[in-house]
């Protein structure tokens, strides 16, 4: 009887050895064990914060200089006849000055540029080119919205300021006449001298 009990014993130890909450959990099936860290998945990019040095893109302004020359604003006529150059009238140079030669009596030479009521004041001095071979005067107008605003008549060797007030004007344009028909005979030079518009 005592034989029986002690082959007992061991048996009942084992078990207790395999079952014990002590002992490590069973592996779980179907994941590997390399003894490394499973791979953590990449985070989805996302666009970087803007800093003061990342360019910003912004729709270009419209000018906005309290001062601007006449023949940077759009232009609404094909400008046939007409030039931007250096010029002298009156016996000094000017860098920017818009020309016209009108030959026939009567004849205008006329261009358009937009404003779209932006503007107080069109600004500018008006003559004779000092290489017309002729000294009859022109006429010098300025339009508002095709209407007259400011006419003036200048002969060789003179120049006569132009002030405008265009705040109401969407269109501003300019005109050279002649005055005599003695002009065809020379194509007198007729002078916008350093056109601009003022806010």
């Amino acid at each position: 009887m005592a034989t029986v009990v002690a082959a007992a014993i061991p048996v009942a130890l084992e078990l207790t050895r395999d079952t014990g909450g002590g002992g490590a959990a069973p592996p779980v099936q179907g994941a590997p064990s390399s003894g490394q860290p499973s791979p953590t998945p990449p985070a989805a990019p996302t666009d970087p914060a803007p800093t003061a040095e990342s360019p910003t893109v912004t729709a270009s302004p419209s000018p906005s200089a309290d001062v601007v020359p006449l023949t940077e604003m759009r232009e609404v006529d094909d400008f046939e006849g007409w030039e931007q150059e250096p010029l002298t009238v009156a016996g000094k140079r000017h860098e920017a000055v818009l020309t016209a030669s009108p030959c026939w009596l009567n004849d205008n030479y006329m261009v358009t540029f937009v404003v779209s009521r932006q503007f107080r004041v069109l600004e500018a001095a008006v003559g004779i080119a000092d290489e017309s071979p002729k000294g009859m005067p022109l006429r010098f107008t300025v339009l508002s919205d095709r209407k007259e605003v400011f006419t003036t008549t200048v002969g060789l060797g003179r120049t006569r300021p132009v002030k405008v007030d265009i705040s109401d004007s969407t269109q501003v344009s300019l005109r050279v006449s002649t005055t005599s028909v003695e002009q065809c005979h020379g194509d007198s030079l007729g002078a916008f001298i350093a056109p601009r518009v003022r806010r």
